[in-house]
């Protein structure tokens, strides 16, 4: 979700692939990873997520433009949403932090979303990024009086495109 956030997306010592030796300023040679090896192995999936979702947001302005608004910040269900909007798109970034998908839906209630049409147009938990593909499959999802059922992954995030 920080890569769509209103933030300067950045990358820590082999994140991209799954690094998962401590950071060791004083030995740090001595310690290195094997980045190369990572991506062309086991993080070649992480590689590939982290590579299209920086690609999405570079092709999006509306992700890059200054205009964020958190919507939806749910303790309870360890939901979080939020919109990202120049005057041509509108996206809602939708993730979950819950250990358990929402296969059913979960409903998120807003007046931004209207009574519009909203796309799914990326899914983190797609497989191609080793995920099981919960989410909504591109189809065109509609709103009704500001609430809106989507399908989430667990641990995952989904971005809307209104439509």
């Amino acid at each position: 979700m920080s890569l769509l956030s209103a933030a300067t997306p950045m990358f820590f010592m082999g994140e991209e692939v799954g690094a998962a030796k401590p950071y060791q300023y004083n030995d740090f040679l001595d310690n290195r990873e094997d980045i190369a090896g990572l991506a062309a192995g086991i993080g070649a999936r992480l590689l590939a997520f982290y590579q299209q979702i920086v690609a999405f947001s570079v092709q999006r302005r509306a992700i890059r433009s200054r205009n964020v608004f958190v919507s939806v910040v749910d303790d309870t269900s360890h939901d979080l949403s939020f919109y990202r909007w120049d005057d041509e798109q509108t996206y809602c970034v939708v993730g979950s932090l819950n250990n358990e998908a929402f296969a059913q839906g979960y409903v998120l209630h807003d007046e931004r979303i209207g009574n519009f049409a909203w796309r799914e147009v990326f899914n983190s938990d797609a497989l191609e990024f080793g995920g099981w593909n919960v989410g909504n499959a591109g189809a065109d999802l509609y709103a009704k009086n500001g609430a809106l059922s989507v399908i989430l992954p667990a641990s995952g995030v989904i971005v809307l495109q209104r439509v």
